[in-house]
């Protein structure tokens, strides 16, 4: 599919409805849908925007939001995360799949602009591996002064999806004004307001042809119905699982546990510097918790996240 430049789309996350029909029908002709966020979040509308967008014949995309600043192990981590979120909502391979990389709690941006290059072309690579086309989302001030934008486009060109409003957060705007047009390289689309035409939601003018790769079906099906399956499960207490082999390093003492309760029985602990090797993770009762494969057969469950707040470190 293909849209020609100078063409109008949204962006929407769990904050904007499901069935962007009334976008399409304003004239967006793409959409952007988050998919993922750090490696413990999944847009749980994601599949439903996907599924409204392809109805409504819009170019469909997917965006990640970044915690992994200017560590690149952590930005392969997350971009394994996001290719598996991607074909678990929908999201076609040979489409559009963005890093958003900005401002937050959970993301280091001050990490040095080349280290910051770095990390995202990790992710970027990683998406790219699996057959996605990249992007790289941000504000432009922040993308100016804290990333070495040169060094992403010189391996992926018209790769950026840029930030500027001219009339400011929360005006409505309908088209842009192109004399404010960040002055950059390399920008496939502008994000020119965050209320267009007065639907509180993002509005954004591509500036080249975007255009995703068509495969068969043949082809595409496979993975997209095949892969999800074994990625994520439910337990037996109904808690959902989702499979990802990492390594945890606690920054203090933390219980291993018979089961992933905060009352289920003590078998074990961790303290600051062990490894703690996991395959799964589950995010329930305001705490993420990972399960340890032991050597008994029967594994253990610690926390590992209090809501965002990591209690260690991840590899």
């Amino acid at each position: 599919m293909e849209v020609k430049k100078r063409s109008y789309g949204v962006d929407v996350s769990s904050h904007n409805t499901a069935d962007l029909s009334s976008m399409a029908g304003a004239g967006a002709k793409f959409a952007i849908v988050k998919l993922s966020e750090g490696t413990g979040y999944q847009n749980p509308k994601a599949p439903v925007q996907i599924s409204s967008a392809k109805a409504d014949n819009m170019l469909i995309m997917g965006y990640h939001y970044a915690h992994f600043g200017a560590d690149s192990n952590r930005a392969v981590q997350e971009g394994n995360y996001t290719v598996n979120s991607a074909k678990y909502a929908g999201l076609p391979v040979g489409s559009y799949l963005a890093c958003d990389w900005e401002v937050d709690d959970n993301n280091v941006t001050n990490g040095g602009r080349v280290p910051s290059a770095n990390a995202i072309l990790a992710f970027l690579d990683t998406i790219v591996a699996a057959g996605y086309k990249p992007l790289l989302y941000s504000g432009a001030a922040l993308l100016k002064g804290n990333v070495d934008t040169s060094k992403v486009l010189a391996k992926y060109p018209n790769s950026l999806w840029v930030a500027a409003y001219p009339l400011g957060n929360g005006v409505p705007a309908s088209t842009p004004d192109f004399g404010y047009f960040p002055s950059m390289e390399g920008v496939a689309i502008w994000q020119f307001t965050d209320d267009w035409n007065g639907m509180s939601v993002d509005g954004n003018i591509s500036l080249i042809d975007l255009k995703t790769d068509g495969v068969p079906t043949s082809q595409s099906v496979k993975p997209v119905v095949k892969q999800p399956a074994p990625q994520s499960f439910v337990d037996d207490l109904g808690d959902t699982w989702y499979k990802e082999e990492g390594k945890f390093y606690p920054n203090g003492t933390i219980n291993i546990r018979y089961g992933a309760r905060t009352t289920s029985d003590i078998i074990g602990t961790v303290t600051k510097g062990d490894c703690v090797k996991y395959d799964a993770y589950s995010r329930h009762g305001g705490y993420v918790w990972i399960r340890q494969p032991r050597a008994t057969g029967q594994p253990g469950y610690l926390v590992c996240r209090q809501g965002n707040d990591p209690w260690g470190t991840f590899k």
